[in-house]
């Protein structure tokens, strides 16, 4: 799998992430963009996180190992989290997750794996179910336009049939968060997204950091919007600058 890790990808974001942000509590900076930026120096490793259900056409990228094989330059993360499911769901996705910064963690992590589809109703569905209240409907009016984003971010046209074989999936690697009070979490995400224009084309992997802010809201963790912020550059895990960057590698149940 070739690790395609450009600075060019942030021009690509741009309309992907108005629904991405939607669902990963960056709620205003969606209509302004998010700057997404990618890092030359990752190696080429499987992700560290159970590959989630293909938003697909079509086959999507054949499943990975769990962890990366020790190659001898592999460094294993200094920090785990184990995030908590939600008690509850809304169709497939976790809701209800526990009043505390891992709860509001993993409302983030789970918001951020479901952006990442061709299919406008699945985004619509996860901005209904993790957006702030004030929020949600002119949000879910973008959830289009999210798709039309994402498909151009893969090399998909824009317009018409998905293309046998195209795939987008997102892999949550690392999670870090600072609390501010017991009703608000800044949280950031970083996730490998893995795509292919059509079947038969080498996938392309990019990593992401994506800022969030969940506050507690009607007994569950919403997304709420952050202010503008530098990001910190995107970095693989199993590398020095994971850990040193202050990244908990995550571990949702029985996946890690």
């Amino acid at each position: 799998m070739t690790l395609d890790l450009q600075h060019a990808a942030q021009r690509r974001m741009r309309r992907a992430v108005i629904a991405l942000v939607a669902m990963v509590l960056v709620l205003v900076a969606a209509l302004v963009v998010i700057a997404v930026r990618g890092d030359d120096s990752g190696n080429n490793k499987s992700p560290a996180a159970t590959p989630t259900e293909s938003a697909t056409a079509g086959p999507g990228p054949a499943p990975v190992q769990t962890l990366p094989p020790d190659e001898g330059d592999y460094v294993a993360p200094a920090k785990y989290v184990a995030l908590p499911d939600g008690a509850d769901r809304v169709g497939e996705l976790p809701v209800k997750f526990p009043h505390t910064p891992e709860g509001a963690a993993a409302m983030a992590v789970a918001s951020s794996r479901n952006a990442w589809s061709f299919d406008p109703a699945k985004l619509k569905a996860g901005i209904l179910a993790y957006s702030a209240a004030k929020y949600r409907d002119a949000m879910a009016a973008s959830a289009g336009d999210g798709a039309t984003g994402n498909r151009e971010f893969a090399g998909v046209p824009a317009t018409g049939a998905i293309p046998p074989g195209a795939a987008l999936n997102a892999w949550p690697i690392g999670v870090k968060w600072s609390a501010k009070g017991s009703d608000t979490v800044n949280v950031m995400v970083l996730l490998r997204v893995t795509s292919v224009p059509k079947e038969g084309a080498e996938p392309k992997t990019t990593l992401v950091v994506v800022p969030a802010r969940a506050v507690w809201e009607s007994g569950d963790w919403k997304g709420d919007p952050t202010d503008p912020m530098p990001l910190p550059d995107p970095v693989d895990i199993g590398t020095p600058k994971f850990n040193e960057d202050g990244w908990m590698a995550i571990q949702e149940g029985n996946r890690l």
